[in-house]
């Protein structure tokens, strides 16, 4: 009987684990980043990622008391925790087998355990999305299709779809927000003078955190990198990879007095109690992550310490000019944040070099954020 390894994954809270047996010829598993808009829109990231987890014959099915089911299409289920929204599992009707996402393995390193082969629907994102930020994992440059892997046309490192020659036809405000089922919906509304009056101690994702010196007594407005932009930007870190089961959670920080309920802006951001469909999960003593209680999309990361800035899954943006909502969003380019933490040093590692290749590329749109304290 050939060699097999014994792979666990779980749930953010622990409500939902599962081992199972992979062969040793079945190493590394093979996976695909995905930005389709169900992806998208179930997960409040830019890219997801899965791997089988029901190799041989007959294997043991992972227990789903936990999770909630949500049927996103008629290819297959997705169940995620009940409690603490991680997306777990694809369940392919087909054939029944399972697939899990990457960042719930539990394991010090998937970097010989889960190899990335390419992009995938990246027609989808309108503007190729974070697939711009990614050209290679490792020695390794990914393959990029328009579709399906294998099946459909390659796309170029920046593709985009060709835009109209007058772009006020996609310039967008408000713009919607919203989780695949719908239930969680909300409106952004551009940066005003009232987005500045918001307040943070620190500057998130612009200095690290570790290193002692990210405090910020001015209250120097970090989060715009621009009069017509809000700063987005992307984290590694251990709780955000947990709570929504992929390795890149993708944020954009927003004021809290820029968040509607309604499109005209009548409807002001509430916590208490949240709205639609949101659950929410206490992930440490100062934060509330929320997720629709439907179909489990990642919404909000909201911290006690800055309660005027709520932190926005950035895959929930219905932007007319792209998945990046760069109508909008300025991305800050010099690092992934809690990039130490990464479970794939290997991914990580090329979005930190693809995100500064982007910006050197782009040089000069407003799209980039350059602003940093002194």
């Amino acid at each position: 009987m050939e060699d097999a390894k014994q792979l666990t994954v779980a749930c953010l809270c622990g409500a939902a684990s599962h081992t199972f047996s992979v062969p040793a010829s079945a190493f590394p598993l093979p996976t695909h980043l995905c930005s389709c808009n169900i992806s998208r829109r179930i997960s409040g990231s830019l890219l997801t990622s899965y791997v089988n987890i029901t190799h041989g014959v007959d294997p043991p099915k992972p227990d789903l008391s936990a999770l909630t089911p949500y049927k996103s299409s008629d290819i297959l289920t997705r169940h995620f925790c009940s409690t603490c929204g991680t997306q777990m599992y694809l369940e392919y009707n087909h054939d029944g087998h399972f697939e899990a996402a990457t960042g719930t393995l539990q394991v010090d390193s998937t970097d010989n355990v889960v190899e990335h082969k390419a992009h995938i629907w990246i027609e989808d994102t309108r503007d190729g999305g974070a697939t711009h930020f990614i050209a290679h994992v490792g020695d390794r440059d990914l393959k990029r299709y328009l579709q399906g892997p294998g099946k459909s046309e390659e796309a170029s490192l920046d593709w985009t779809l060709p835009r109209p020659i007058d772009t006020t036809e996609i310039k967008q405000t408000p713009i919607h927000a919203h989780c695949h089922c719908g239930g969680v919906q909300f409106y952004i509304h551009s940066p005003n003078e009232a987005s500045r009056t918001a307040e943070s101690s620190f500057p998130d994702l612009l200095i690290p955190y570790h290193t002692g010196s990210s405090e910020n007594p001015e209250n120097e407005p970090w989060w715009l990198p621009s009069p017509t932009r809000f700063l987005a930007g992307t984290c590694a870190c251990t709780s955000c990879r947990r709570a929504s089961g992929f390795d890149v959670t993708f944020w954009a920080f927003i004021p809290a007095v820029n968040i509607f309920l309604d499109e005209n802006g009548t409807q002001i951001f509430t916590r208490n109690p949240y709205w639609g469909s949101m659950k929410t999960f206490r992930s440490s003593q100062n934060v509330t992550r929320t997720f629709c209680g439907t179909c489990g999309a990642n919404i909000f990361w909201d911290g006690d310490e800055r309660p005027s800035i709520v932190d926005v899954a950035v895959g929930l943006l219905d932007a007319k000019s792209g998945a990046r909502a760069e109508d909008l969003l300025a991305w800050w380019p010099g690092r992934v944040s809690f990039e130490e933490e990464a479970l794939n040093k290997g991914l990580i590692n090329g979005l930190g070099i693809g995100l500064k290749e982007w910006a050197r590329r782009n040089d000069g749109n407003e799209c980039i954020a350059t602003k940093r304290l002194t």
